[in-house]
């Protein structure tokens, strides 16, 4: 059985990877290219990859399994903590974004297996339910989340329990009728 540490660490290294994927996508983007991802722009775009795209279909919740709804939409806590630590293996986390650390370490030959193949997989399933989602500004996608059920209930529960934020369970992510992936659709 893996312990909580290395789940810890294997999920930020899933996350570290998916920055990756995250400005190769960017970078395809003219008007977008070179620029850094905002904290809260990362984390929304981590909860759409990780998501299931469809109905009983493949998703990131069992790597990313610590979903809270939050004001501004679903947040990884592990990951979020990370961030806030700036500790994440190949980014700098500063004020209001994250960029590649200067002078870093290329840490792509680490990110081979089954696992990384499964996040790129992710990625580009988000990619092709909206290929413009990596343009929008972070409270777009801050909108876009709160039209999933999943967020919307968790968030219910957390205002009832006068609290500002809820567990999302997987379950209730993945069985979500409102998946939402631009903000027309």
């Amino acid at each position: 059985m893996i312990g909580i540490v290395e789940k810890t660490q294997k999920k930020i290294k899933a996350f570290d990877y998916m920055l990756q994927l995250f400005e190769e996508w960017r970078d395809d983007h003219k008007t977008i290219k070179g620029k850094p991802l905002s904290k809260l722009t990362a984390l929304k775009l981590l909860f759409l990859t990780a998501a299931p795209k469809k109905d009983k279909g493949d998703d990131l919740l069992d790597i990313f399994d610590n979903f809270y709804a939050m004001p501004y939409g679903p947040v990884e806590s592990d990951v979020y903590n990370v961030i806030q630590a700036n500790t994440l293996p190949s980014y700098v986390a500063e004020y209001k974004i994250i960029k590649r650390r200067e002078g870093g370490e290329d840490n792509s030959s680490e990110y081979a297996g089954s696992e990384f193949e499964n996040i790129r997989n992710a990625v580009n399933a988000l990619r092709a339910e909206n290929e413009k989602l990596i343009e929008l500004n972070a409270f777009d996608l801050v909108a876009i989340t709160h039209r999933w059920d999943s967020w919307n209930r968790a968030m219910d529960f957390a205002e009832f329990m006068g609290q500002l934020s809820a567990k999302m369970p997987k379950d209730s992510i993945r069985k979500d009728s409102n998946k939402r992936f631009s903000l027309t659709d």
